[in-house]
């Protein structure tokens, strides 16, 4: 058993130092947030200013697991036509922990009575830091254990349909990454993503939401969230969701005013799963909307 946590460890520290920056994020609440972490066409969809903060913590209990906390603020500049969003963010893995800051920048198009288009922009930069020296073993002396930084600029772009009904996007949030290193020495890939959403009326009090997220990284095998939610008088909601060859999640969330708040618990059916106690992710936000504005329950921002 000392042996298996030991190579697990090592596998984990890795994947932080060579194949860290490769790898998004990754979200269980992806109906319960505007996406812009990954969609910056998701900027100001809502029309008013809104913030939310997110924290995760994934595999609790196993030593240099990853943990994530991200601070996305976003508002309409222009009514029905030029919105922003920023999205700031510290993630730590291993030795490794990466700083980023983005800006997005989106239009709104109508192709129809209650259907719009929405195309975006992502421009930032992401600072990874490795600290060889928190590891054991190893000869500080050593250059290929030395302290590396990286700063690494990058762009992306993002496209979303919506209606008050139904929902679907594309994005590559980090289309093109600027390493000034050789070719050969490049650590980020693009990541790919397509999803959509549908809602469903049960009845008066009762509407479900299925969506679908599937994520694609050159090298790795393509990724697919299935999630359903519950939700009773648009004030609570209950979900689960399956991430292929990963994990099963559990979701309870909850609408007050204009208060949103979500907690998730996933359980890992791989084999890492006996090594730890599952991951938590918690989702707090606020939209600050005026007192006349209309009820935003219908908006599919908050799907």
């Amino acid at each position: 058993m000392i042996k298996m946590k030991k190579f697990l460890l090592a596998i984990l520290v890795l994947y932080a130092t060579l194949s860290h920056a490769q790898q998004e994020p990754q979200y269980t609440q992806n109906q319960f947030n505007s996406n812009l972490e990954i969609n910056p066409a998701y900027a100001g969809i809502n029309g008013n200013p809104s913030l939310s903060v997110r924290s995760r913590k994934q595999w609790s209990g196993f030593t240099g697991s990853p943990a994530t906390l991200r601070l996305v603020g976003e508002s309409n500049l222009v009514a029905n036509s030029l919105s922003a969003g920023i999205t700031l963010s510290s993630e730590w893995i291993g030795i490794t922990h990466s700083t980023a800051a983005d800006l997005n920048v989106s239009t709104q198009i109508n192709v129809g009575r209650k259907a719009s288009l929405s195309f975006g922009l992502k421009a930032g930069i992401n600072m990874l830091s490795s600290d060889f020296s928190k590891l054991s073993n190893v000869d500080p002396t050593d250059p290929l254990y030395s302290t590396e930084k990286r700063t690494i600029p990058f762009v992306g772009f993002g496209a979303l349909f919506y209606t008050d009904k139904v929902y679907v996007g594309f994005s590559m949030p980090r289309l093109v990454s600027f390493e000034q290193v050789e070719p050969q020495s490049k650590i980020t890939k693009p990541h790919t993503y397509i999803y959509g959403g549908y809602r469903i009326k049960a009845n008066d009090d009762i509407e479900l939401r299925p969506a679908l997220l599937g994520k694609y990284v050159a090298a790795a095998p393509f990724e697919m969230d299935i999630a359903l939610d519950a939700w009773y008088k648009n004030v609570f909601g209950i979900g689960g969701s399956y991430r292929t060859s990963d994990a099963v999640c559990v979701m309870v969330k909850t609408r007050i005013s204009k208060l949103y708040l979500g907690y998730s618990y996933d359980m890992t059916i791989s084999a890492l799963g006996a090594y730890h106690g599952g991951s938590h992710e918690i989702y707090l936000g606020y939209e600050f909307a005026g007192k006349n504005d209309p009820d935003r329950k219908q908006n599919n921002r908050y799907f």
